[in-house]
């Protein structure tokens, strides 16, 4: 903004310099006058600015309607931050000597002064007299004709409102001087942000949690003693389950740059000491304003850095098999402009990025636009609407797993002084609800001998792809696992641990429309002879004993179970419902494992190592009571011999 001042003042000085060559341009103004003015431009160039003000004040008080001196006041005022003065002046200018090529530069502040408080038809006016003026400057031609593009788009958003009716949270939750950034956990029951105790804001920014306490949220307090330090712990992100947290530092820790990102991890009820993310992700640079995928694997952030679209872009990087983050990359045109792109948060789908610009079409300063992921490339953004964006500006955006509501904090300001910043939430409407909304999975990991409670690995596939779409761990001391699930796909959820045999899961969410979130506990059976377990994500067409091609996933896992425990034996065995004849049905069922078998052993699994049994509808599963139950006792089984 300075340099945008600075680059106005010179450019106006530089024309009145030029027609003060012409004596006859200020012919009609008094000698005294005159004789101020040209003191004043002599101030200005040795930038003393106040006494240059001084000044002008007297040559306008001999001469009031000296529009050259308004003028040179007018820019004056710019560099010393007064819009107030600025407007007047400029405004006085225009009246004295409308349309006059010399004060061109007064129609482009006036244009932008109004376009910040929301004036369209006012700005629109300003900036067209500004390019009827044809001022030969092609930064600020362009910056006019977006300006121009601006508020006509504004117009037609208001013309269209959303219903939106934002409510501040509860006031022990706004309680400091400043609050913003919110993240929440995918089951909404931990709040997590950014707030200072204080005003100014040159003071200490930590981070603080809060837990939702019935219709409320309890008492925030400091998220963690190794995480917020004497100097400031900035904006912050947290994976769907709770347990990652990737945060800003710009003092006090081993930094590449100005700001870095640091993650940490939880375990039972402790942080981990941060961590620097490394030279992938941080550089010499600004880095800052993070945002995780659901599993914690992906990052996206803000940076600076050289190689990007604009002044601040958005970056990302995901973490490898190694345990690396890799490289970061530019996420692209699509949704960096040639200004600012702040604040990303992409949503627990993984396919919808929310985000802040000035670069993009809006209603002026920073606006909210969204993107959808297809195909991989990221469609162009698209702007949230009116009234959740305004001629005021707006930085960030959390919306829930489900959907259904967003949050953010309301920002106050006079000038650049930061008034408040108070939390609040919405229902997010309809016209822009996100196309993929996602459910969570959580519970508890088991012991199914013991009960002990177990850390595991838990990796979800999308059964049409067959890749893998999230990758977590169960907390070592408490077992406890989050995981999402979004409509679209149809999943295989495996809990994987040392010892014990793979849990296979099944969720169709191919058709699914409504959400509703899953509690369930799991139970690990150790290796040893008589473990038995449900193959879950094997697919047969009703009567038939070919296997589908979804059903590649799990054939694969139980390949790679095959080749980790060497010294095993399994039986496949197979299992129907109590619907036909019991011939019919065993042979159906033998058919099925046979084929499991036949598979195993084309992928070099030992024939030694493998039987196979049919048992029809001899060994249900739960009673036959219901469709539900028939279901469940269709089955494919594998069990160590």
């Amino acid at each position: 903004m300075y340099k945008h001042i600075l680059i106005v003042f010179f450019l106006c000085i530089a024309s009145l310099i030029a027609s003060a060559q012409h004596p006859n341009d200020l012919s009609h103004i008094s000698e005294k006058a005159r004789k101020y003015y040209a003191q004043s431009e002599i101030l200005a160039a040795n930038r003393k600015f106040d006494q240059a003000v001084a000044v002008l004040q007297k040559a306008i008080e001999k001469e009031p309607q000296f529009a050259e001196a308004h003028f040179r006041l007018g820019s004056l005022y710019e560099i010393l931050q007064d819009e107030k003065q600025v407007q007047y002046h400029y405004e006085k200018t225009i009246e004295i000597k409308p349309k006059h090529r010399p004060f061109v530069g007064a129609y482009y502040t006036l244009g932008h002064y109004a376009l910040q408080r929301g004036k369209y038809d006012q700005a629109e006016n300003y900036f067209n007299e500004f390019l009827n003026l044809k001022p030969g400057r092609a930064p600020q031609v362009a910056e006019a004709n977006k300006a121009i593009a601006t508020c006509k788009f504004a117009r037609e958003a208001i013309a269209n409102p959303l219903s939106f009716r934002p409510q501040p949270l509860p006031k022990n939750v706004n309680r400091f001087a400043l609050q913003y950034f919110p993240v929440l956990t995918a089951d909404q029951q931990t709040l997590i942000y950014t707030a200072r105790d204080t005003l100014p804001t040159d003071n200490d920014e930590d981070l603080y949690i809060s837990y939702r306490n019935g219709e409320g949220w309890s008492d925030p307090v400091p998220l963690a003693e190794n995480i917020n330090t004497p100097e400031n712990e900035g904006t912050c992100s947290i994976s769907a389950d709770g347990r990652t947290l990737v945060f800003t530092s710009c003092q006090g820790r081993e930094n590449f740059g100005s700001c870095d990102l640091f993650v940490t991890y939880k375990t039972g009820n402790e942080w981990t000491m941060p961590i620097n993310l490394g030279g992938k992700i941080n550089s010499i640079a600004w880095e800052s304003q993070p945002a995780l995928s659901a599993d914690g694997r992906t990052i996206y952030f803000v940076s600076d850095k050289r190689g990007g679209y604009g002044k601040r872009d958005i970056w990302m990087s995901e973490l490898g098999e190694d345990g690396g983050w890799g490289q970061a990359v530019n996420l692209g045109p699509s949704v960096n402009s040639t200004d600012d792109d702040l604040s990303p948060f992409i949503h627990a789908n993984g396919t919808t990025l929310f985000f802040s610009s000035r670069g993009h079409l809006g209603l002026g300063g920073y606006d909210l636009f969204y993107a959808e992921k297809e195909d991989g490339k990221w469609a162009l953004a698209k702007n949230l609407g009116y009234p959740i964006n305004t001629y005021d500006d707006q930085v960030s955006l959390f919306v829930t797993a489900d959907g259904r509501r967003g949050y953010y904090s309301h920002e106050e300001k006079m000038g650049k002084k930061y008034l408040s910043s108070v939390l609040h939430e919405f229902e997010i409407p309809q016209q822009i609800a996100v196309q993929r909304k996602s459910d969570y999975l959580k519970g508890t990991v088991y012991d199914a001998k013991t009960k002990q409670k177990l850390g595991a690995k838990i990796e979800l596939f999308n059964l049409a792809s067959g890749k893998l779409d999230a990758l977590m761990q169960s907390d070592r001391k408490t077992g406890e696992y989050l995981t999402v699930l979004t409509e679209g796909s149809s999943y295989a959820l495996y809990i994987n641990k040392d010892g014990y045999l793979f849990k296979s899961l099944y969720f169709d969410y191919d058709q699914k429309k409504e959400t509703e979130s899953v509690t369930l506990d799991i139970y690990l059976e150790p290796v040893k002879t008589g473990a038995k377990d449900i193959l879950n994500n094997l697919f047969f067409a009703t009567g038939e004993y070919t296997l589908e091609q979804k059903s590649k996933t799990e054939l694969d896992k139980l390949i790679g179970f095959m080749n980790e425990y060497k010294n095993i034996r399994l039986e496949i065995s197979g299992h129907t419902d109590d619907v036909g004849k019991d011939e019919d049905n065993k042979e159906l069922s033998l058919k099925r494992a046979r084929n499991v078998y036949d598979y195993l052993i084309k992928a070099g699994v030992p024939a030694s190592r493998l039987t196979f049994a049919g048992y029809g509808e001899t060994q249900f599963f739960v009673p036959n009571t219901s469709d539900k139950n028939r279901r469940l006792n269709r089955r494919i089984e594998f069990k160590v011999l």
